[in-house]
């Protein structure tokens, strides 16, 4: 089925009821198979009443509409297979891949056997590749079509040459198939973390090219921002042009920070890295490339660019902290500005510091105790550590930890006018004071270690 992959849907895809679809969970489909098994245990098809009984706790206000586009001839007064809405449903759920995987396949286990057989895959097929075209007005290949691709399939998968392929089998091909995902990905907004990683990683290889290809080697470290200006304009002619001006101030201010002296007009390539790696994640996640991001998504954002996948604490906290302008989305600039330290007006990108605060925000409540904070210091000084061993000083080198953070506490505080909020918070920092608390422990850090060097 390689070139229907490349069909064209019949009709814009209904992105609000697609949405709806993806914040459903597998209980409400266990709670659906529970009144068919109950109200219609010999039924295949449902007419529009009967489904309004199983099918409305779950698709609520879209119910009729659903109906109308998986039955039998568009309308209510055709009959719905039961099989495909409940495989489609699943396919869209807000469920980890493999657990979907696994419950479509228990679902056409007929038998119970814990394999599936050919014709069980060829039934699971026809309901889950008929039903998603059905709701993304997509041409559905024929059930002819359909069935030839079956026995194709069950001929690569079973492996064992056993007559049967187990789950394993069937999840190792779905994870491996990317174009399979991307087609997803395209036409119906599912994405997958694999699927995620391997955008981020492509995107990723594209920018670092675009650096190489600037400068005309892969040896040079520094290159003219107007050069790679230039690339992003012409690569990128449809993105918006506030949004290519963020991008390049950061790299300008970043590269400063990352060099000795300040050059404007020139990015250094570690600076530029860094933050490309960052903008790559974002495209990886930005499934209908509309600069933004929907909650759904925010975790393989956070997965692309990380490699761990968040809980659903993490996600409540990072939302909190991202969302700036409270809309319920993620905007690319949020991400980027985020990722930053904002020093007068410049944005100097720090993205490491956001695995260091997420590394000791053991509780993902968003907040690190300044114990967390010594803890983080002691193990990033380590060098300094040895060193300060030699000069047989009477202070400890905890102490010194102790007396460098109070310093920069006390100057948070001194900066933040609320001084109510200064004593409540004496304890903890957030993750933008954390990121201001570590842009002056560098600094301090730098200048003890220079200062340890002269002795």
């Amino acid at each position: 089925m390689g070139n229907y992959f490349k069909t064209k849907p019949k009709d814009k895809l209904d992105r609000e009821m697609i949405e709806f679809l993806k914040s459903r969970k597998l209980q409400h489909i266990n709670e659906a198979i529970d009144v068919v098994n109950t109200k219609f245990p010999n039924s295949k098809y449902l007419e529009y009443s009967d489904y309004c009984d199983v099918f409305n706790p779950i698709l609520e206000i879209w119910t009729q509409h659903v109906y109308q586009l998986l039955s039998s001839n568009s309308s209510l007064e055709g009959s719905n297979d039961i099989y495909e809405s409940l495989a489609v449903l699943t396919i869209f759920s807000d469920e980890e891949q493999e657990l979907k995987l696994q419950f479509i396949f228990q679902l056409f286990d007929t038998d119970k056997s814990g394999e599936i057989e050919k014709d069980e895959l060829v039934v699971a097929l026809e309901r889950c590749i008929c039903g998603l075209c059905k709701l993304v007005h997509l041409p559905a290949p024929s059930i002819k079509d359909i069935d030839f691709y079956a026995e194709r399939l069950f001929l690569e998968l079973d492996r064992d040459y056993s007559y049967t392929i187990s789950f394993n089998e069937f999840k190792l091909w779905i994870i491996g198939n990317f174009e399979l995902q991307d087609f997803l990905l395209k036409y119906a907004l599912i994405q997958t973390y694999e699927n995620a990683s391997r955008r981020y990683k492509e995107k990723r290889i594209l920018y670092e090219n675009f650096f190489i290809n600037a400068v005309g080697n892969d040896r040079c470290e520094l290159c003219e921002l107007e050069s790679i200006k230039q690339l992003f304009l012409t690569e990128f002619n449809n993105q918006q042009q506030e949004i290519l001006d963020l991008l390049f101030k950061t790299l300008q201010d970043s590269s400063n920070a990352y060099l000795e002296q300040k050059n404007d007009g020139w990015i250094c390539k570690q600076a530029y890295l860094d933050v490309m790696n960052a903008w790559a994640a974002f495209d990886a996640s930005d499934i209908n490339y509309d600069n933004e991001v929907s909650m759904s998504e925010l975790k393989y954002l956070i997965y692309a660019y990380e490699g761990d996948k968040p809980d659903y604490y993490r996600l409540q906290t990072e939302m909190e902290i991202l969302d700036m302008d409270q809309s319920g989305r993620i905007t690319r600039d949020e991400w980027i500005k985020y990722l930053c330290v904002n020093e007068k007006g410049k944005y100097v990108f720090r993205g490491t510091l956001q695995h260091q605060f997420n590394e000791y925000d053991k509780d993902h409540k968003g907040m690190l105790s300044i114990k967390d904070i010594k803890d983080l210091l002691n193990n990033s000084m380590k060098d300094l550590k040895v060193s300060f061993k030699k000069l047989n000083s009477t202070q400890n080198f905890e102490e010194m930890v102790d007396d460098l953070i109070n310093d920069i506490v006390q100057q948070l505080q001194d900066g933040n006018q609320d001084q109510q909020s200064n004593q409540n918070q004496l304890l903890f920092l957030t993750w933008n004071e954390f990121k201001s608390f570590m842009e002056k422990a560098t600094l301090k850090q730098d200048q003890l270690r220079q200062f340890l060097a002269k002795l």
